[in-house]
Protein backbone atom coordinates (compact mmCIF):
# COMPACT_ATOMS: atom_id res chain seq x y z
CA UNK A 1 0.00 0.00 0.00
CA UNK A 2 2.79 2.41 0.88
CA UNK A 3 4.50 1.81 -2.43
CA UNK A 4 1.28 2.35 -4.37
CA UNK A 5 0.48 5.64 -2.57
CA UNK A 6 4.00 6.89 -3.04
CA UNK A 7 3.82 6.06 -6.72
CA UNK A 8 0.56 7.98 -7.16
CA UNK A 9 1.93 11.05 -5.36
CA UNK A 10 5.01 10.97 -7.53
CA UNK A 11 2.86 10.80 -10.69
CA UNK A 12 0.69 13.80 -9.58
CA UNK A 13 3.78 15.81 -8.72
CA UNK A 14 5.38 15.14 -12.06
CA UNK A 15 2.13 16.08 -13.89
CA UNK A 16 1.88 19.37 -11.98
CA UNK A 17 5.46 20.18 -12.77
CA UNK A 18 5.05 19.46 -16.45
CA UNK A 19 4.17 22.37 -18.80
CA UNK A 20 0.75 20.93 -19.57
CA UNK A 21 -0.01 20.45 -15.88
CA UNK A 22 0.96 24.01 -15.02
CA UNK A 23 -1.16 25.37 -17.88
CA UNK A 24 -4.18 23.37 -16.74
CA UNK A 25 -3.85 24.49 -13.12
CA UNK A 26 -3.41 28.13 -14.08
CA UNK A 27 -6.31 27.92 -16.52
CA UNK A 28 -8.54 26.52 -13.77
CA UNK A 29 -7.38 29.18 -11.33
CA UNK A 30 -7.92 31.95 -13.90
CA UNK A 31 -11.42 30.73 -14.74
CA UNK A 32 -12.35 30.50 -11.08
CA UNK A 33 -11.05 34.01 -10.46
CA UNK A 34 -12.78 35.28 -13.61
CA UNK A 35 -16.08 33.71 -12.58
CA UNK A 36 -15.93 35.40 -9.17
CA UNK A 37 -15.05 38.76 -10.75
CA UNK A 38 -17.92 38.51 -13.25
CA UNK A 39 -20.36 37.67 -10.48
CA UNK A 40 -19.16 40.66 -8.48
CA UNK A 41 -19.72 43.03 -11.41
CA UNK A 42 -23.11 41.57 -12.32
CA UNK A 43 -24.48 42.34 -8.82
CA UNK A 44 -23.75 46.10 -9.01
CA UNK A 45 -26.38 48.53 -10.34
CA UNK A 46 -24.76 51.83 -9.37
CA UNK A 47 -22.47 53.08 -12.18
CA UNK A 48 -19.90 54.72 -9.90
CA UNK A 49 -19.65 51.62 -7.73
CA UNK A 50 -19.34 49.46 -10.85
CA UNK A 51 -16.47 51.54 -12.27
CA UNK A 52 -14.60 51.42 -8.97
CA UNK A 53 -15.13 47.65 -8.56
CA UNK A 54 -14.00 46.96 -12.15
CA UNK A 55 -10.84 49.00 -11.67
CA UNK A 56 -10.23 47.36 -8.28
CA UNK A 57 -10.34 43.87 -9.82
CA UNK A 58 -7.74 44.82 -12.45
CA UNK A 59 -5.46 46.58 -9.99
CA UNK A 60 -5.57 43.58 -7.68
CA UNK A 61 -5.05 41.13 -10.53
CA UNK A 62 -2.28 42.85 -12.45
CA UNK A 63 -0.91 45.46 -10.07
CA UNK A 64 -1.24 48.15 -12.73
CA UNK A 65 -0.39 51.64 -11.48
CA UNK A 66 -2.30 53.54 -14.14
CA UNK A 67 -5.59 52.85 -15.85
CA UNK A 68 -8.50 54.77 -17.30
CA UNK A 69 -12.07 53.73 -18.03
CA UNK A 70 -13.93 55.50 -20.83
CA UNK A 71 -17.66 55.05 -21.41
CA UNK A 72 -19.30 55.92 -24.72
CA UNK A 73 -21.92 58.68 -24.72
CA UNK A 74 -24.13 58.18 -27.77
CA UNK A 75 -25.72 61.63 -27.56
CA UNK A 76 -22.36 63.39 -27.71
CA UNK A 77 -20.72 60.67 -29.87
CA UNK A 78 -17.74 60.78 -27.51
CA UNK A 79 -15.87 58.64 -25.01
CA UNK A 80 -15.85 60.18 -21.54
CA UNK A 81 -13.35 59.29 -18.81
CA UNK A 82 -15.52 58.06 -15.93
CA UNK A 83 -12.86 56.49 -13.70
CA UNK A 84 -9.07 56.71 -13.49
CA UNK A 85 -6.28 55.51 -11.27
CA UNK A 86 -2.82 57.03 -11.22
CA UNK A 87 -3.74 59.73 -13.75
CA UNK A 88 -4.41 62.55 -11.29
CA UNK A 89 -7.50 64.72 -11.57
CA UNK A 90 -7.95 64.19 -15.27
CA UNK A 91 -11.19 65.38 -16.82
CA UNK A 92 -11.11 64.05 -20.34
CA UNK A 93 -13.25 63.01 -23.28
CA UNK A 94 -12.54 62.37 -26.94
CA UNK A 95 -14.77 62.11 -29.99
CA UNK A 96 -15.29 58.70 -31.53
CA UNK A 97 -13.83 58.25 -34.98
CA UNK A 98 -15.49 55.37 -36.78
CA UNK A 99 -12.65 55.19 -39.29
CA UNK A 100 -9.47 54.95 -37.22
CA UNK A 101 -9.32 51.92 -34.92
CA UNK A 102 -13.11 51.45 -34.91
CA UNK A 103 -13.02 48.03 -36.56
CA UNK A 104 -10.25 47.03 -34.17
CA UNK A 105 -12.36 48.11 -31.22
CA UNK A 106 -15.41 46.21 -32.49
CA UNK A 107 -13.49 42.92 -32.27
CA UNK A 108 -13.56 43.24 -28.49
CA UNK A 109 -10.01 41.89 -28.19
CA UNK A 110 -7.32 43.65 -26.10
CA UNK A 111 -4.60 45.13 -28.28
CA UNK A 112 -1.33 46.98 -27.60
CA UNK A 113 -1.06 50.67 -28.38
CA UNK A 114 2.74 50.85 -27.96
CA UNK A 115 5.57 48.65 -29.26
CA UNK A 116 8.28 47.00 -27.19
CA UNK A 117 10.22 50.24 -27.07
CA UNK A 118 7.22 52.16 -25.78
CA UNK A 119 6.61 53.99 -29.05
CA UNK A 120 2.94 54.53 -30.05
CA UNK A 121 1.56 52.15 -32.67
CA UNK A 122 -1.17 54.60 -33.71
CA UNK A 123 0.62 57.95 -33.51
CA UNK A 124 -1.67 59.86 -35.91
CA UNK A 125 -4.84 58.77 -34.10
CA UNK A 126 -3.41 59.43 -30.63
CA UNK A 127 -2.17 62.84 -31.68
CA UNK A 128 -5.42 63.70 -33.44
CA UNK A 129 -7.45 62.84 -30.34
CA UNK A 130 -4.82 64.25 -27.96
CA UNK A 131 -4.56 60.88 -26.22
CA UNK A 132 -0.83 61.04 -25.52
CA UNK A 133 -1.72 62.17 -22.01
CA UNK A 134 -2.82 58.60 -21.31
CA UNK A 135 0.20 56.39 -20.49
CA UNK A 136 -1.27 53.15 -21.88
CA UNK A 137 0.18 49.83 -22.95
CA UNK A 138 -3.10 48.09 -23.78
CA UNK A 139 -6.56 49.09 -24.83
CA UNK A 140 -9.37 46.75 -23.88
CA UNK A 141 -12.58 47.36 -25.85
CA UNK A 142 -15.79 46.82 -23.90
CA UNK A 143 -18.13 45.47 -26.56
CA UNK A 144 -21.65 44.08 -26.34
CA UNK A 145 -23.73 42.91 -29.34
CA UNK A 146 -21.58 44.76 -31.81
CA UNK A 147 -21.75 48.02 -29.84
CA UNK A 148 -18.71 49.64 -28.25
CA UNK A 149 -19.79 50.42 -24.68
CA UNK A 150 -16.41 51.71 -23.53
CA UNK A 151 -12.64 51.43 -23.59
CA UNK A 152 -10.28 50.42 -20.81
CA UNK A 153 -6.76 51.86 -21.08
CA UNK A 154 -4.20 49.87 -19.08
CA UNK A 155 -0.69 50.96 -18.13
CA UNK A 156 2.32 48.79 -17.35
CA UNK A 157 1.89 45.59 -15.39
CA UNK A 158 3.56 45.30 -11.98
CA UNK A 159 7.25 44.42 -12.30
CA UNK A 160 7.11 45.66 -15.91
CA UNK A 161 6.21 42.14 -17.00
CA UNK A 162 4.46 41.78 -20.35
CA UNK A 163 0.81 40.72 -20.55
CA UNK A 164 0.72 37.05 -21.58
CA UNK A 165 -2.05 35.06 -23.24
CA UNK A 166 -3.72 34.25 -19.92
CA UNK A 167 -3.78 37.94 -19.02
CA UNK A 168 -5.22 38.94 -22.39
CA UNK A 169 -7.91 36.26 -22.14
CA UNK A 170 -8.83 37.46 -18.64
CA UNK A 171 -8.97 41.08 -19.84
CA UNK A 172 -11.13 40.15 -22.84
CA UNK A 173 -13.64 38.20 -20.74
CA UNK A 174 -13.82 40.65 -17.85
CA UNK A 175 -14.14 43.45 -20.41
CA UNK A 176 -17.12 41.70 -22.01
CA UNK A 177 -18.76 41.29 -18.60
CA UNK A 178 -18.03 44.95 -17.78
CA UNK A 179 -19.73 45.99 -21.02
CA UNK A 180 -22.86 44.02 -20.09
CA UNK A 181 -22.83 45.38 -16.53
CA UNK A 182 -22.36 48.99 -17.68
CA UNK A 183 -25.24 48.62 -20.12
CA UNK A 184 -27.39 47.09 -17.35
CA UNK A 185 -26.55 50.02 -15.06
CA UNK A 186 -27.52 52.45 -17.80
CA UNK A 187 -30.87 50.74 -18.33
CA UNK A 188 -31.48 50.60 -14.59
CA UNK A 189 -30.58 54.28 -14.15
CA UNK A 190 -32.80 55.20 -17.09
CA UNK A 191 -35.76 53.29 -15.66
CA UNK A 192 -35.12 54.66 -12.18
CA UNK A 193 -34.98 58.20 -13.56
CA UNK A 194 -38.17 57.62 -15.56
CA UNK A 195 -39.89 56.35 -12.42
CA UNK A 196 -38.64 59.32 -10.41
CA UNK A 197 -39.83 61.69 -13.12
CA UNK A 198 -43.21 59.98 -13.24
CA UNK A 199 -43.54 60.04 -9.45
CA UNK A 200 -42.53 63.70 -9.40
CA UNK A 201 -44.99 64.51 -12.18
CA UNK A 202 -47.82 62.80 -10.30
CA UNK A 203 -46.81 64.56 -7.10
CA UNK A 204 -46.67 67.92 -8.87
CA UNK A 205 -50.05 67.35 -10.51
CA UNK A 206 -51.54 66.47 -7.14
CA UNK A 207 -49.93 69.53 -5.59
CA UNK A 208 -51.18 71.82 -8.35
CA UNK A 209 -54.67 70.34 -8.03
CA UNK A 210 -54.66 71.01 -4.27
CA UNK A 211 -53.37 74.55 -4.82
CA UNK A 212 -56.03 75.26 -7.43
CA UNK A 213 -58.77 73.85 -5.21
CA UNK A 214 -57.60 75.90 -2.24
CA UNK A 215 -57.50 79.09 -4.31
CA UNK A 216 -61.19 78.70 -5.15
CA UNK A 217 -62.08 78.96 -1.46
CA UNK A 218 -60.01 82.08 -0.66
CA UNK A 219 -61.80 85.30 -1.56
CA UNK A 220 -59.74 87.68 0.59
CA UNK A 221 -57.05 89.09 -1.72
CA UNK A 222 -54.32 89.43 0.91
CA UNK A 223 -54.82 85.88 2.20
CA UNK A 224 -54.92 84.58 -1.37
CA UNK A 225 -51.64 86.31 -2.26
CA UNK A 226 -49.96 84.97 0.88
CA UNK A 227 -51.18 81.45 0.13
CA UNK A 228 -49.94 81.62 -3.47
CA UNK A 229 -46.54 82.98 -2.44
CA UNK A 230 -46.01 80.35 0.26
CA UNK A 231 -46.83 77.58 -2.24
CA UNK A 232 -44.40 79.05 -4.80
CA UNK A 233 -41.63 79.19 -2.19
CA UNK A 234 -42.29 75.62 -1.05
CA UNK A 235 -42.38 73.95 -4.46
CA UNK A 236 -39.11 75.59 -5.55
CA UNK A 237 -37.34 75.15 -2.17
CA UNK A 238 -36.61 78.88 -2.09
CA UNK A 239 -35.77 80.92 1.00
CA UNK A 240 -38.16 83.80 0.39
CA UNK A 241 -40.25 85.57 -2.20
CA UNK A 242 -42.69 88.31 -3.12
CA UNK A 243 -45.72 88.97 -5.29
CA UNK A 244 -45.95 92.22 -7.22
CA UNK A 245 -49.21 93.45 -8.79
CA UNK A 246 -49.55 96.02 -11.54
CA UNK A 247 -51.39 99.26 -10.77
CA UNK A 248 -52.65 100.75 -14.06
CA UNK A 249 -53.38 104.11 -12.41
CA UNK A 250 -49.74 104.68 -11.48
CA UNK A 251 -48.23 102.39 -14.17
CA UNK A 252 -46.10 100.71 -11.48
CA UNK A 253 -45.48 97.21 -10.15
CA UNK A 254 -46.06 97.25 -6.39
CA UNK A 255 -45.04 94.64 -3.82
CA UNK A 256 -48.24 93.36 -2.23
CA UNK A 257 -46.93 90.51 -0.04
CA UNK A 258 -43.58 89.24 1.21
CA UNK A 259 -42.69 85.89 2.79
CA UNK A 260 -39.55 84.30 4.23
CA UNK A 261 -37.82 87.48 5.47
CA UNK A 262 -35.79 87.25 8.66
CA UNK A 263 -37.17 90.64 9.71
CA UNK A 264 -40.73 89.44 10.35
CA UNK A 265 -41.82 92.82 11.77
CA UNK A 266 -40.86 94.58 8.55
CA UNK A 267 -42.51 91.81 6.53
CA UNK A 268 -45.76 92.12 8.50
CA UNK A 269 -45.83 95.90 8.08
CA UNK A 270 -45.39 95.58 4.33
CA UNK A 271 -48.11 92.93 4.12
CA UNK A 272 -50.44 95.18 6.13
CA UNK A 273 -49.70 98.18 3.86
CA UNK A 274 -48.06 100.07 6.73
CA UNK A 275 -44.81 100.39 4.77
CA UNK A 276 -44.55 101.09 1.08
CA UNK A 277 -41.72 99.24 -0.67
CA UNK A 278 -40.05 100.45 -3.81
CA UNK A 279 -42.23 100.08 -6.91
CA UNK A 280 -41.01 99.37 -10.44
CA UNK A 281 -41.93 100.68 -13.85
CA UNK A 282 -42.64 98.13 -16.61
CA UNK A 283 -39.24 97.18 -18.04
CA UNK A 284 -37.33 98.24 -14.91
CA UNK A 285 -35.30 95.53 -13.19
CA UNK A 286 -35.90 91.80 -13.58
CA UNK A 287 -39.54 91.97 -12.43
CA UNK A 288 -40.21 94.89 -14.78
CA UNK A 289 -38.69 93.06 -17.75
CA UNK A 290 -40.68 89.89 -16.99
CA UNK A 291 -43.86 91.98 -16.71
CA UNK A 292 -43.16 93.76 -19.99
CA UNK A 293 -42.19 90.65 -21.97
CA UNK A 294 -44.56 88.18 -20.34
CA UNK A 295 -41.72 85.61 -20.26
CA UNK A 296 -40.20 83.93 -17.17
CA UNK A 297 -36.63 84.76 -16.20
CA UNK A 298 -34.04 82.98 -14.07
CA UNK A 299 -30.88 84.67 -12.79
CA UNK A 300 -28.71 82.33 -10.73
CA UNK A 301 -25.91 84.82 -10.13
CA UNK A 302 -27.31 88.25 -9.36
CA UNK A 303 -23.87 89.85 -9.08
CA UNK A 304 -23.20 89.15 -12.74
CA UNK A 305 -26.56 90.46 -13.95
CA UNK A 306 -26.81 94.15 -14.73
CA UNK A 307 -30.61 94.08 -14.94
CA UNK A 308 -31.09 93.34 -11.24
CA UNK A 309 -31.67 96.41 -9.07
CA UNK A 310 -30.28 95.70 -5.63
CA UNK A 311 -31.30 97.27 -2.36
CA UNK A 312 -29.63 97.18 1.01
CA UNK A 313 -32.29 94.85 2.41
CA UNK A 314 -32.68 92.44 -0.51
CA UNK A 315 -29.84 89.94 0.18
CA UNK A 316 -30.62 88.17 -3.09
CA UNK A 317 -28.23 85.61 -4.60
CA UNK A 318 -30.51 84.10 -7.23
CA UNK A 319 -34.04 84.74 -8.44
CA UNK A 320 -36.78 83.15 -10.53
CA UNK A 321 -39.46 85.56 -11.76
CA UNK A 322 -42.71 84.36 -13.36
CA UNK A 323 -45.44 86.52 -14.95
CA UNK A 324 -49.11 86.09 -14.02
CA UNK A 325 -51.23 86.37 -17.15
CA UNK A 326 -55.02 86.66 -17.54
CA UNK A 327 -56.54 86.85 -21.02
CA UNK A 328 -53.12 87.80 -22.47
CA UNK A 329 -52.75 90.66 -19.95
CA UNK A 330 -49.94 90.46 -17.38
CA UNK A 331 -51.36 91.46 -13.98
CA UNK A 332 -48.21 90.94 -11.91
CA UNK A 333 -45.22 88.71 -11.18
CA UNK A 334 -44.20 86.05 -8.65
CA UNK A 335 -40.60 86.29 -7.41
CA UNK A 336 -38.81 83.50 -5.51
CA UNK A 337 -35.24 84.05 -4.37
CA UNK A 338 -32.26 82.13 -3.03
CA UNK A 339 -32.84 78.41 -3.65
CA UNK A 340 -31.94 76.48 -0.52
CA UNK A 341 -28.77 74.41 -0.23
CA UNK A 342 -26.90 76.64 -2.65
CA UNK A 343 -28.76 75.05 -5.58
CA UNK A 344 -29.77 76.87 -8.75
CA UNK A 345 -33.23 77.48 -10.13
CA UNK A 346 -33.85 75.35 -13.22
CA UNK A 347 -36.40 74.70 -15.97
CA UNK A 348 -38.40 72.38 -13.71
CA UNK A 349 -38.82 75.23 -11.21
CA UNK A 350 -40.04 77.46 -14.03
CA UNK A 351 -42.54 74.84 -15.21
CA UNK A 352 -43.97 74.42 -11.72
CA UNK A 353 -44.05 78.16 -11.03
CA UNK A 354 -45.74 78.81 -14.37
CA UNK A 355 -48.44 76.26 -13.53
CA UNK A 356 -48.99 77.95 -10.17
CA UNK A 357 -48.90 81.42 -11.75
CA UNK A 358 -51.50 80.47 -14.36
CA UNK A 359 -53.93 79.37 -11.65
CA UNK A 360 -52.96 82.27 -9.40
CA UNK A 361 -53.58 84.89 -12.08
CA UNK A 362 -57.19 83.79 -12.56
CA UNK A 363 -57.81 83.59 -8.81
CA UNK A 364 -56.18 86.99 -8.17
CA UNK A 365 -58.11 88.62 -10.99
CA UNK A 366 -61.33 87.24 -9.55
CA UNK A 367 -60.38 88.41 -6.05
CA UNK A 368 -59.47 91.87 -7.36
CA UNK A 369 -62.84 92.20 -9.06
CA UNK A 370 -64.50 91.04 -5.85
CA UNK A 371 -62.44 93.55 -3.88
CA UNK A 372 -63.57 96.36 -6.16
CA UNK A 373 -67.17 95.35 -5.58
CA UNK A 374 -67.07 94.98 -1.78
CA UNK A 375 -64.35 97.35 -0.55
CA UNK A 376 -64.04 101.11 -0.32
CA UNK A 377 -61.36 102.42 -2.67
CA UNK A 378 -59.96 104.95 -0.16
CA UNK A 379 -59.89 103.01 3.09
CA UNK A 380 -59.81 99.39 1.90
CA UNK A 381 -62.67 98.61 4.31
CA UNK A 382 -65.89 96.90 3.27
CA UNK A 383 -68.55 99.04 1.64
CA UNK A 384 -71.79 99.55 3.51
CA UNK A 385 -73.89 97.27 1.28
CA UNK A 386 -71.59 94.26 1.69
CA UNK A 387 -71.33 94.86 5.43
CA UNK A 388 -75.09 94.55 5.69
CA UNK A 389 -74.92 91.15 3.95
CA UNK A 390 -72.22 89.99 6.40
CA UNK A 391 -74.27 91.25 9.34
CA UNK A 392 -77.35 89.39 8.13
CA UNK A 393 -75.33 86.15 7.79
CA UNK A 394 -73.91 86.53 11.31
CA UNK A 395 -77.37 87.18 12.76
CA UNK A 396 -78.61 83.94 11.19
CA UNK A 397 -75.59 82.10 12.61
CA UNK A 398 -76.22 83.62 16.05
CA UNK A 399 -79.82 82.37 15.91
CA UNK A 400 -78.72 78.89 14.83
CA UNK A 401 -76.15 78.43 17.59
CA UNK A 402 -77.79 80.58 20.26
CA UNK A 403 -74.96 83.12 20.15
CA UNK A 404 -74.81 86.87 20.45
CA UNK A 405 -73.03 89.54 18.43
CA UNK A 406 -72.35 93.25 18.75
CA UNK A 407 -72.21 96.21 16.42
CA UNK A 408 -69.96 99.20 17.11
CA UNK A 409 -70.53 102.51 15.36
CA UNK A 410 -67.41 104.68 15.16
CA UNK A 411 -67.24 108.35 14.22
CA UNK A 412 -64.24 110.68 14.08
CA UNK A 413 -64.61 113.65 16.40
CA UNK A 414 -64.70 117.09 14.72
CA UNK A 415 -63.40 115.65 11.46
CA UNK A 416 -64.91 118.58 9.53
CA UNK A 417 -62.33 120.84 11.17
CA UNK A 418 -59.49 118.76 9.71
CA UNK A 419 -60.91 118.99 6.19
CA UNK A 420 -61.55 122.71 6.53
CA UNK A 421 -58.15 123.52 8.05
CA UNK A 422 -55.76 121.07 6.38
CA UNK A 423 -57.62 120.17 3.21
CA UNK A 424 -59.37 117.07 1.94
CA UNK A 425 -56.08 115.32 1.02
CA UNK A 426 -55.05 115.47 4.69
CA UNK A 427 -58.50 114.22 5.63
CA UNK A 428 -58.09 111.26 3.27
CA UNK A 429 -54.72 110.42 4.85
CA UNK A 430 -56.33 110.45 8.27
CA UNK A 431 -59.18 108.18 7.12
CA UNK A 432 -56.69 105.68 5.61
CA UNK A 433 -54.50 105.70 8.73
CA UNK A 434 -57.44 105.15 11.08
CA UNK A 435 -58.86 102.40 8.83
CA UNK A 436 -55.53 100.56 8.91
CA UNK A 437 -55.37 100.97 12.68
CA UNK A 438 -58.86 99.50 13.13
CA UNK A 439 -58.18 96.57 10.78
CA UNK A 440 -54.95 95.71 12.53
CA UNK A 441 -56.50 95.73 16.00
CA UNK A 442 -59.51 93.47 15.52
CA UNK A 443 -59.85 89.73 14.97
CA UNK A 444 -59.96 88.08 11.55
CA UNK A 445 -63.59 87.13 12.17
CA UNK A 446 -64.55 90.76 12.82
CA UNK A 447 -65.69 92.95 9.93
CA UNK A 448 -65.31 96.72 9.46
CA UNK A 449 -67.01 98.92 6.88
CA UNK A 450 -66.93 102.57 5.94
CA UNK A 451 -70.50 103.54 6.78
CA UNK A 452 -70.41 107.18 5.76
CA UNK A 453 -67.90 109.99 5.16
CA UNK A 454 -65.96 109.68 8.45
CA UNK A 455 -68.15 107.06 10.06
CA UNK A 456 -67.32 103.37 10.43
CA UNK A 457 -69.27 100.34 11.58
CA UNK A 458 -67.82 97.18 13.13
CA UNK A 459 -69.31 93.68 13.38
CA UNK A 460 -68.02 91.71 16.37
CA UNK A 461 -69.35 88.11 16.36
CA UNK A 462 -69.64 86.06 19.58
CA UNK A 463 -69.37 89.17 21.76
CA UNK A 464 -71.93 90.64 24.11
CA UNK A 465 -72.13 94.37 24.95
CA UNK A 466 -69.58 94.17 27.77
CA UNK A 467 -67.02 92.38 25.60
CA UNK A 468 -67.64 94.84 22.78
CA UNK A 469 -67.26 97.76 25.19
CA UNK A 470 -63.83 96.44 26.29
CA UNK A 471 -62.74 96.34 22.64
CA UNK A 472 -64.17 99.82 21.98
CA UNK A 473 -62.38 101.31 25.00
CA UNK A 474 -59.08 99.74 23.95
CA UNK A 475 -59.40 101.08 20.39
CA UNK A 476 -60.42 104.53 21.63
CA UNK A 477 -57.56 104.73 24.13
CA UNK A 478 -54.83 103.52 21.73
CA UNK A 479 -56.02 105.68 18.85
CA UNK A 480 -56.04 108.80 21.03
CA UNK A 481 -52.25 108.41 21.43
CA UNK A 482 -51.52 108.07 17.71
CA UNK A 483 -50.55 111.04 15.54
CA UNK A 484 -51.15 111.12 11.81
CA UNK A 485 -48.40 113.23 10.27
CA UNK A 486 -48.66 116.87 11.31
CA UNK A 487 -52.40 116.66 11.99
CA UNK A 488 -53.73 117.40 15.47
CA UNK A 489 -54.74 114.56 17.74
CA UNK A 490 -57.67 112.58 16.35
CA UNK A 491 -60.20 110.95 18.67
CA UNK A 492 -63.24 108.79 18.06
CA UNK A 493 -66.61 108.27 19.67
CA UNK A 494 -68.10 104.78 19.74
CA UNK A 495 -71.56 103.35 20.32
CA UNK A 496 -72.30 99.66 21.02
CA UNK A 497 -75.48 97.65 20.51
CA UNK A 498 -75.91 93.86 20.73
CA UNK A 499 -78.05 91.26 19.01
CA UNK A 500 -80.59 90.13 20.03
CA UNK A 501 -80.71 92.15 23.25
CA UNK A 502 -80.97 95.58 21.58
CA UNK A 503 -82.52 94.75 18.24
CA UNK A 504 -83.76 91.80 16.23
CA UNK A 505 -83.27 93.17 12.72
CA UNK A 506 -80.44 94.97 10.94
CA UNK A 507 -81.99 98.44 10.79
CA UNK A 508 -82.96 98.39 14.44
CA UNK A 509 -79.53 97.18 15.58
CA UNK A 510 -77.64 99.76 13.51
CA UNK A 511 -79.97 102.52 14.75
CA UNK A 512 -79.40 101.57 18.39
CA UNK A 513 -75.60 101.57 17.93
CA UNK A 514 -75.90 104.95 16.18
CA UNK A 515 -77.88 106.37 19.08
CA UNK A 516 -75.25 105.16 21.55
CA UNK A 517 -72.48 106.70 19.43
CA UNK A 518 -74.17 110.14 19.44
CA UNK A 519 -74.68 109.80 23.17
CA UNK A 520 -70.89 109.38 23.45
CA UNK A 521 -70.42 112.61 21.48
CA UNK A 522 -72.87 114.49 23.66
CA UNK A 523 -71.02 113.21 26.71
CA UNK A 524 -67.90 115.05 25.57
CA UNK A 525 -66.55 112.90 22.66
CA UNK A 526 -63.62 110.45 22.85
CA UNK A 527 -65.87 108.01 24.70
CA UNK A 528 -67.51 104.61 24.22
CA UNK A 529 -71.14 104.11 25.23
CA UNK A 530 -73.34 101.00 25.40
CA UNK A 531 -76.88 101.37 24.15
CA UNK A 532 -79.61 101.54 26.75
CA UNK A 533 -83.28 102.46 26.59
CA UNK A 534 -82.49 105.29 29.04
CA UNK A 535 -80.36 107.18 26.49
CA UNK A 536 -81.93 110.47 25.52
CA UNK A 537 -80.27 112.72 22.97
CA UNK A 538 -80.48 116.43 23.71
CA UNK A 539 -80.68 118.61 20.59
CA UNK A 540 -80.74 122.42 20.46
CA UNK A 541 -84.30 123.52 19.76
CA UNK A 542 -83.17 125.96 17.08
CA UNK A 543 -81.60 123.24 14.86
CA UNK A 544 -83.13 120.33 12.95
CA UNK A 545 -82.08 116.90 14.32
CA UNK A 546 -79.78 116.10 11.35
CA UNK A 547 -77.83 119.37 11.57
CA UNK A 548 -77.38 119.20 15.34
CA UNK A 549 -76.05 115.65 15.17
CA UNK A 550 -73.75 116.40 12.22
CA UNK A 551 -72.12 119.19 14.20
CA UNK A 552 -70.95 116.64 16.73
Amino acid sequence: MKKSRSKNQSTAKSRACSPSGETFDRRASELTELLGACRELSDILNPRELYAAFAGILRSKFGVLKLGLFVYDGQQAAFELVFSHGLGKLNYKFKSDKKDLWQTLLKGTPFPVVDRDGEPLFPSFLEKQDLKVLPSELWVPLVMRGEVIGILTVGRKAGRKPFDDFDLYFLQQIGAQAAVSINTCRLYERRRKEKEDLDKTLQNLSLLYDIGKAMNFISDLKKLLQFILNQAIDITAAEKGSIMLYDPETNRLNIRVLAGLEDTDYQEKVNCNEIECRSFRPGEGIAGQVFLSGNPMIVNNIREDEVFIASETSFVRSIACIPMVVYSDVIGVINVTNKKGGQQFDDEDVRMLKAVADQAAVAINKAQLWDLAVTDSLTGLYVRRYFMVKLQEEMHRADRYNKTLSVIMVDLDKFKNINDTYGHAAGDRALKAISQFLQKNVRDVDAIARYGGEEFVMLIPDADKDAALCLAERLRDELSRIRVGDLPQITISLGIASYPADGTDIEDLIKKADVAMYAAKQAGRNKAVKYSDNIKLVRPSSSPPEESLAAL
